[in-house]
């Protein structure tokens, strides 16, 4: 695989205090490695856990697992796939997606007991900050007000709804550089899934009702706000919407916006290429910040939160850089 370019690589911290920890980080993952990837009992052992943690994770809820055992169960798939298969495009593409796993797992978790759940639910505390950014009326509700036809489904919705699903452009860039410039991609992939699993913490500790569920289910905002997406959807399959049932995965992880923070930290990465790919990188950024807003899907703060964490692993990811590069080494 060719090296990638200096400027490119991953930097740690300068100073003694760092080049002393750097080298013994060194030191023990060359001896972890060769302790797991010199045996082929590890490796073995490695790649039958894969299904059978993901299968246990499929049935959590009828085996009674408990989220303290069950999320750091979701960490075995990737940590199986890293110790199982040889270097090469065919981990790193089985590598994302146990990652992916695990953040679908890390989203949905919390709501495997929603009666608890409910009594910590943020419903009012968003609405007063897109309130006030809003001066007075929170801005989706004012975007639904001037650019929705209630009760119709309009080339604007449709258009929306394409750019929200199209959440998948960061992996989609991901598989682009694996399968054309392969050595852009563990600082790239490392980079995305800080963006997306650093988001989790956010869904257990502030769970948050979306826009559409504060105003279908609880009535806030007037019950104007709807689920535009839901609605697109259901035009195009005619078939009418479907009443208030159970929905599927986690109805009040909202808080902050992965799609925001993914389609950011890729921004980011595009605008280390050159100014074209970063203004390409940031329009789609704005273009999905007010599909997620326009939709109900999020409120402003959500988005902001979201920018935020982007941020927040750019900045992070020299002090963080040392140990990554250690335990990629541990099992390369």
């Amino acid at each position: 695989m060719p090296r990638r370019p200096e400027t490119y690589r991953r930097r740690g911290p300068e100073g003694v205090a760092w080049s002393v920890l750097q080298r013994a980080l060194d030191g023990a993952s060359a001896a972890a490695n060769r302790r797991l990837r010199g045996s082929r009992t590890v490796r073995v052992a490695a790649a039958a856990s894969v299904p059978l943690a993901v299968g246990a994770i499929a049935a959590r809820r009828r085996l009674g697992l408990h989220p303290a055992v069950t999320l750091p169960l979701g960490c075995v798939p990737p940590l199986g796939v890293a110790l199982a298969m040889p270097k090469g495009r065919a981990r790193y593409a089985a590598m994302g997606a146990a990652y992916m796993h695990l953040f679908k797992l890390g989203w949905e978790l919390p709501y495997d007991e929603p009666e608890r759940l409910r009594e910590r639910l943020w419903i009012d505390q968003p609405i007063r900050f897109d309130t006030l950014v809003g001066l007075g009326v929170p801005p989706g509700l004012r975007l639904q007000r001037a650019l929705r036809r209630p009760g119709e489904v309009t080339a604007l919705d449709r258009a929306v709804t394409v750019v929200y699903a199209s959440w998948f452009v960061p992996q989609a860039l991901l598989g682009y550089l694996l399968a054309r410039h392969e050595e852009y991609v563990p600082r790239a992939g490392a980079r995305l899934s800080a963006a997306y699993h650093l988001t989790c913490p956010f869904y257990f500790l502030a769970p948050e009702a979306p826009p559409w569920w504060a105003s279908e289910r609880d009535g806030r905002m007037g019950g104007e706000i709807e689920r535009v997406a839901r609605l697109v959807v259901c035009d195009l399959l005619r078939r009418p919407p479907p009443g208030e049932g159970k929905v599927p995965g986690n109805p009040w992880g909202s808080m902050p916006s992965d799609h925001i923070s993914s389609a950011a930290i890729t921004a980011m990465g595009l605008s280390e290429v050159g100014p074209l790919y970063g203004a390409l990188g940031w329009s789609y950024v704005a273009a999905a910040s007010f599909a997620v807003v326009y939709l109900g899907e999020h409120y402003v703060a959500d988005v902001v939160v979201g920018l935020l964490v982007a941020e927040a692993v750019r900045r992070c990811e020299p002090l963080a850089a040392p140990f990554v590069r250690a335990v990629a080494r541990a099992v390369e």
